[in-house]
């Protein structure tokens, strides 16, 4: 009565779990769900970006060479009508160029490819000619989208200011761009109902809005100064903000191109994304209901009968177990122990792997070996079966009779005994997992060790310089290079010139040899050492050691006068327990001791506190 009891009280204890596990996985889809959509927004504003810069990249190309002729037909009639039919030319084999205009100083219209522009006509309002005016850069402006009177169509202003010979303000070169050719492109992905995408310019400026509103292109954005703000700095990521006129929340991705200083941002609502979220959801959610309670009627009905054979299943289990184990790890040690550790069985394999008869190891203690390490790993796996766990695990190791180490992985699964009274017993499965450990620790190496040099990796380096600068103890940092190796490698070819950083990685090893220094490739032909415990006198001796030395290895180059070997230059940082510094600040002052080494001479030791550096390279050294 008491178990069925229990039972049921499981029962519904599982139930309200399932559920809870069902809500929790709701949530987690939600966070799933919005982060993918993060992704994608951002994904989306990467692809207008790129088109973006592409669209503005032919644009800008007959403006460089328009700009040029104009400036060289300034004050020549003649000059200019051939400025004219270059544009005409320039017009018709450009991608994207919507018209090109060439508006003079005071604003009036020169010459237009567009047939509905008047010569003569006033281009004063327009941003670009303020701009130019204003400003004697020849960089291109955009201007903000104008609205065609003729067609009623959108464009972008492209331009270019036109100097005379004596710098004054000569006029604009304009090319124009179809806002609907970036409507068109955005439309060939499918854009969803909700919606919105803006380019947006380094100022705060929106050029473009996709799909275009009555309210003008600012529509349904917020939060300008901080898009603007991201525009200076050419970055890309997500951003929240609240919809204008209370629509609720917008999540939006943004990337700014370096190139061309427009920030390309694709919005969408939160609240239709959670609504779809709700839409998808609902019929799932009400068959996984309908089967719960199915489940749980069901489950109800055959407690009794589970009950009923539990006890010779028990019987059937403990007896199917323990053959199983036995036979499937036939090629392993198989051992039968009590839940205190005394074996009762060994396998025969215990000759090869333990070396040593099975029958001299039944009635011993897996507890009695001399490691003290694997005796409290026994003791844990034990202790861990005892409170109920089914499967324990161990790796440990043994000295064979040669003297050489191997590794051994023992699995320990319980088998609870026919009865609720009997005692227990576990089944040992040993192997010799010696191969796949050593393997592991030559790929653990690989991971930390730089291929060319044999010397510690970057990444591995600046984790040890972390570490050591979290616990604040003296130490020194050298950071160094070999003095025009750029030359080395365009002299003697860069086969010679990794033999060459080799031959300087062995030198440094030797030297370093005995002492607990880090040793790095830090990247090229610039290394590193850290020296946990060395205060600045004992650096800046190892740092000379080690100059010295890849001196003395005597490799030729002869462009690293006057010397015409090899040589180094050094920079020291060292760490004083009493002013503590960054890993970032460390390595920050031992490179700019280390631009000292190289301005003032080089092959030479500079410390970072040092007010010149030390004559440690004499002429003769």
């Amino acid at each position: 009565m008491k178990s069925s009891s229990i039972r049921f009280i499981s029962v519904l204890v599982a139930a309200a779990l399932f559920a809870a596990i069902g809500l929790w996985n709701e949530v987690n889809t939600w966070n799933r769900l919005l982060t993918s959509s993060n992704n994608r927004l951002v994904e989306t504003a990467r692809v207008i970006g790129l088109h973006t810069d592409d669209v503005l990249a032919l644009a800008e190309q007959p403006l460089a060479d328009l700009t040029l002729k104009a400036q060289a037909a300034t004050g020549y009639t003649s000059a200019r009508r051939h400025v004219l039919d270059e544009m005409v030319r320039w017009k018709q084999t450009s991608q994207v160029v919507r018209s090109i205009d060439y508006v003079g100083p005071d604003g009036r219209l020169l010459g237009s490819t567009q047939a509905s522009s008047t010569v003569g006509s006033d281009r004063s309002s327009w941003e670009n000619l303020r701009f130019h005016r204003q400003n004697a850069s020849e960089e291109t402006y955009i201007g903000t989208a104008i609205r065609d009177g003729s067609d009623d169509e959108w464009f972008l202003p492209i331009s270019r200011r036109i100097s005379a010979a004596d710098g004054s303000f000569a006029g604009v070169m304009i090319a124009t761009v179809d806002l609907d050719r970036f409507f068109r492109f955005i439309e060939s992905f499918n854009p969803g109902g909700d919606s919105a995408y803006f380019l947006m310019r380094g100022d705060g400026q929106v050029l473009m809005r996709y799909p275009l509103r009555p309210q003008g292109m600012k529509a349904g954005l917020a939060d300008i100064d901080f898009f603007a703000s991201q525009a200076k700095s050419g970055t890309e990521g997500n951003h929240q903000y609240d919809a204008p006129g209370g629509r609720g929340p917008r999540m939006s991705g943004y990337v700014s191109s370096e190139q061309t200083g427009v920030t390309a941002i694709a919005t969408r609502s939160r609240s239709a994304l959670f609504h779809s979220l709700l839409v998808r959801s609902k019929y799932p959610w009400m068959t996984m209901i309908a089967a719960y309670i199915l489940g749980l009627a069901i489950t109800f009905r055959w407690l009794r009968q589970i009950r009923l054979r539990e006890i010779g299943d028990q019987k059937i289990a403990a007896r199917e177990a323990e053959f199983r184990l036995i036979a499937d790890a036939s090629r392993d040690v198989i051992e039968k122990i009590t839940i205190d550790g005394r074996r009762d069985y060994v396998s025969t394999a215990a000759t090869r792997i333990f070396e040593q008869a099975p029958e001299a190891l039944v009635g011993t203690n897996v507890l009695d070996v001399a490691d003290q390490q694997a005796r409290d790993d026994w003791q844990a796996a034990l202790d861990r079966l005892k409170a109920g766990s089914s499967s324990e695990s161990i790796l440990m190791t043994r000295t064979r009779s040669d003297g050489s180490k191997m590794w051994l992985e023992s699995v320990l699964s319980r088998v609870n005994g026919e009865t609720n009274d009997s005692p227990c017993s576990i089944v040992v499965v040993t192997r010799d997992a010696t191969r796949q450990q050593l393997a592991k620790q030559e790929l653990d190496a690989l991971a930390i060790t730089d291929e060319l040099t044999g010397l510690f990796n970057k990444r591995h380096f600046n984790q040890q310089l972390g570490q050591m600068v979290m616990r604040n103890a003296p130490m020194s940092l050298l950071l160094f290079d070999l003095d025009r190796f750029k030359l080395f490698n365009d002299t003697y070819g860069h086969l010679a010139g990794d033999g060459c950083l080799r031959d300087v990685a062995r030198a440094i090893r030797e030297t370093l040899q005995g002492t607990d220094a880090v040793a790095a490739r830090y990247g090229g032909e610039e290394l590193a050492v850290l020296l946990p415990g060395y205060d600045e006198p004992m650096g800046l001796q190892v740092a000379e050691n080690l100059r010295l030395r890849i001196r003395s290895l005597q490799i030729a180059h002869v462009n690293n006068q006057p010397h015409g070997v090899v040589t180094a230059s050094l920079g020291l940082a060292a760490l004083d327990p009493k002013h503590p510094m960054s890993a970032e600040a460390l390595i920050s002052a031992a490179d700019e001791a280390l631009y000292r080494a190289k301005n003032m001479g080089r092959n030479q030791v500079v410390s970072a506190t040092a007010d010149l550096a030390r004559p440690l390279a004499a002429a003769s050294a």
